[in-house]
């Protein structure tokens, strides 16, 4: 025999909206690994004027943690990009997944005008940017989040910096908790 009170609580979820949210059926776990870099750079490729580094008693530049990634970069007559980079394994292609990460505009002493940029690839091929254009952003901890869709299953993920501007002499940008996990459905149940 079925129980009133058992009805009366299936109506009120039903009535209630109590279903499964969108991302019960999806996996949203942490492809990337070490995204907040307290293991080291055991996982991370770093490209030349990139280092973790961990975080200075009267500073807090990561955000988790003690440790994050600091990207120097140089004056803008050297062209060069400084990145770090990981392989990913295990993403399904033509899916979309969802890349998160902080940064912050650190040391902007460098910068008179123009500005300074965050690229991400994946396997050679932008697909984000984000540009800080003046000094005005130093100090600011910011999370960019993007959805991204691989064309492989193993891509290499690089992120990097760059400055650009006639009077541009270097700046420093920090990057802590990189995330990437399956984009949930954001439609309908």
């Amino acid at each position: 025999m079925v129980q009133p009170k058992s009805i009366a609580l299936a109506l009120v979820a039903f009535f209630f909206g109590a279903r499964a949210s969108p991302c019960a059926s999806c996996n949203p776990a942490n492809i990337v690994q070490d995204g907040s870099f307290e293991a080291g750079s055991s996982v991370w490729t770093l490209d030349s004027g990139v280092t973790i580094e961990t975080d200075a008693p009267d500073s807090d530049y990561s955000a988790s943690g003690v440790n994050y990634v600091n990207i120097y970069i140089a004056q803008r007559s050297d062209y060069a990009r400084y990145g770090l980079s990981q392989q990913l394994t295990g993403l399904v292609p033509n899916k979309p997944y969802t890349l998160q990460y902080t940064y912050e505009l650190t040391d902007a002493s460098g910068i008179y005008d123009g500005g300074v940029g965050i690229q991400t690839q994946l396997d050679g091929v932008q697909v984000d940017s984000v540009f800080m254009q003046s000094r005005d952003q130093q100090g600011i901890v910011q999370v960019r989040t993007v959805t991204i869709t691989p064309t492989t299953a193993n891509p290499l993920l690089y992120i990097d910096g760059y400055g650009s501007g006639n009077y541009y002499y270097g700046a420093n940008v920090v990057i802590d908790d990189i995330s990437l996990g399956q984009a949930c459905n954001s439609g309908k149940p």
